[in-house]
């Protein structure tokens, strides 16, 4: 289902594919510290800062299951993307800043 999208997907991305992955069922993740989060993040992600996310990795059970990662400006969220890939998931996507995903989010 995601590999056709996946496929076409490398680096930071158009916030449209994002959606397009979230909408297919991505899991979100917002890597911004706790406080950050709290000031506004997407409804649907988890917030995982970047200093745990070595952590948390180890609680997902599904490696192939794709993650679109976000953050205030998308540099943490290319960190994240490369631990997780150093880790073994294989399905993880810069989706860039939270901004920048608000702005590209389809309205329903």
């Amino acid at each position: 289902m995601f590999q056709s999208l996946l496929a076409k997907l490398s680096g930071s991305h158009s916030g449209e594919k994002c959606w397009q992955l979230i909408e297919q069922g991505a899991q979100v993740i917002d890597v911004r510290s706790p406080e950050e989060f709290a000031s506004g993040h997407l409804p649907q992600a988890i917030n995982v800062p970047l200093p745990t996310l070595d952590q948390w990795l180890h609680q997902v059970d599904n490696k192939q299951h794709p993650f679109v990662l976000y953050c205030g400006a998308g540099i943490r969220a290319q960190k994240g993307c490369d631990i997780l890939k150093a880790n073994g998931f294989e399905c993880v996507i810069n989706g860039g800043s939270l901004k920048d995903l608000v702005c590209c989010q389809p309205t329903r």
